[in-house]
């Protein structure tokens, strides 16, 4: 196995005085390559997703969210965020887990599928964590009982087993397209 070399770049930029009154001071860049997740906790288990996927985290607002009659069980209502109508999928539900109650650690991620907006509820917010791309492991080995489509691979973070999700595929294309029709279709919020 070869190994490759370190992606993290470290550059040392050294301000000279220009004057004599002026101060020498030193600014240290660092760079790497490789996604960032925001980790969070559904239950017991911890999850990410990519960084750049999420658009806004927001405290699940109590009483705040519109139950629309015909939506999948899993998606609880919708929010209006800024005028903007925006679907909330819980994640207990859609995985099959306990439900829990929702408390001031409840919060939203808003994510982009397909240029829609959904809010995804999760029990509470980790970290933010930077992973070498190497670090990823698929889960081609997992056997065909076990529904994938969803998770885009798993990582070890801290001695922690993290599972990354796939937000493309947490809603099938017919259901996005069901989903983004019925908020689409004047339902008020």
């Amino acid at each position: 196995m070869t190994q490759r070399p370190n992606p993290i770049r470290s550059a040392r930029l050294s301000m000279a005085a220009i004057d004599d009154d002026s101060d020498e001071f030193d600014l240290d860049f660092t760079s790497r390559s490789g996604p960032q997740l925001i980790t969070f906790m559904l239950g017991e288990e911890e999850y990410g997703v990519d960084i750049l996927r999420a658009r806004e985290l927001i405290t699940y607002p109590v009483g705040g969210v519109t139950p629309v009659p015909g939506l999948p069980v899993f998606v609880v209502g919708v929010i209006n965020l800024r005028g903007i109508v925006i679907p909330v999928m819980d994640l207990r539900i859609r995985f099959r887990l306990a439900q829990a109650e929702y408390d001031l650690y409840t919060v939203i991620i808003i994510v982009e599928v397909e240029g829609k907006q959904i809010g995804l509820v999760i029990d509470s917010v980790s970290d933010v964590v930077h992973l070498e791309e190497d670090q990823v492991q698929s889960m081609e080995h997992l056997t065909a009982s076990v529904d994938t489509e969803f998770i885009g691979g798993v990582v070890n973070i801290k001695d922690e087993m993290v599972i990354l999700l796939d937000v493309e595929h947490l809603l099938s294309a017919r259901e996005l397209r069901a989903l983004v029709d019925k908020v689409e279709d004047g339902e008020e919020v």
